[in-house]
């Protein structure tokens, strides 16, 4: 999530922090000692089947603690580097302090549940700790992987561009612009030129205070005849960096990212185009 807990101050922010790093340091500090005495002394032979549990719980209980914390102060502005030293060194270690008490004279149900309860925390709170942190990430990295069963002239393209270019105000995708009206989020026009079926208009996103992520959606009612050619030139507001999301047939959807999160709501507007060759047979046209 890009936005902030308002709920957390600054002052809380840095305990959480704190705490966060300072038990992982622990914990890995205590794995190294578990590991140490467990081939060395081998001290933990000693230890009953109900020791052996508690010491095991209490190292999946550290582990859910580091990571709320460092959840609960939503660093994500931190760096990848720190995230993922979070994420791996008390999965690290949780699983050498368990190693360490598993033994010879446990029972076979006593090992069950001690890897239980310490894989069973792991999966859960690191999965939830991944997607938070990660989750956008990874949605790129698996985006790369899908399989593009469009043909290649129906291929979705996209030509996005930003207020940063000096020329990009002069050279707006139509000649003749309009407001838009305060209140309407998206005004569009749809009409066939020259062979083309096209929808242009003008759409507004809504950032909440704070929020500096949001979708944006467009749909086509009815569906155009094949996949479009979309453009989306940015008009007014803050600046937004636009990636392409994905472009149907019935609608297209582009993923909106401030720089920075607004203090006050931000409403940018966009001028938009999508624009595909029109169908010979209206038969074609599926209803909404």
């Amino acid at each position: 999530m890009d936005r902030p807990n308002p709920s957390v101050s600054s002052e809380l922010r840095g305990i959480c922090l704190a705490l966060a790093a300072g038990g992982t340091g622990l914990l890995a500090t205590a794995a190294v000692i578990a590991c140490g005495v467990r081939l060395s002394a081998s001290e933990f032979d000693t230890l009953s089947a109900g020791p052996s549990l508690a010491i095991t719980l209490l190292a999946a209980t550290w582990c859910a603690s580091i990571r709320a914390a460092w959840l609960a102060a939503s660093p994500k502005e931190l760096s990848q580097g720190l995230h993922a030293a979070i994420a791996i060194v008390p999965f690290v270690s949780a699983i050498l302090i368990a190693r360490s008490v598993t033994f010879a004279p446990l029972t076979e149900f006593t090992t069950f549940l001690l890897w239980f309860a310490i894989l069973t925390q792991e999966g859960l709170t690191l999965s939830l700790f991944v997607t938070t942190l990660f989750g956008d990430r990874l949605g790129e990295v698996l985006n790369r992987f899908e399989p593009e069963s469009a043909p290649e002239a129906l291929a979705p393209s996209f030509k996005i561009e930003a207020t940063e270019s000096p020329t990009l105000a002069e050279e707006p995708l139509e000649e003749e612009s309009f407001d838009l009206p305060p209140g309407v989020t998206q005004q569009l026009t749809r009409a066939i030129e020259a062979g083309q079926e096209q929808i242009h208009g003008l759409v507004r996103a809504k950032f909440v205070s704070g929020q500096r992520h949001v979708y944006l959606h467009v749909g086509f009612c009815p569906p155009l005849p094949s996949v479009p050619h979309v453009e989306l030139h940015q008009l007014e507001g803050p600046d937004v960096q636009i990636k392409p999301g994905q472009v149907l047939t019935s609608g297209v959807r582009f993923d909106l990212k401030l720089r920075e999160a607004p203090t006050v709501d931000a409403l940018p507007v966009f001028e938009f185009m999508a624009s595909c060759p029109a169908s010979e047979s209206e038969d074609l046209r599926e209803a909404c």
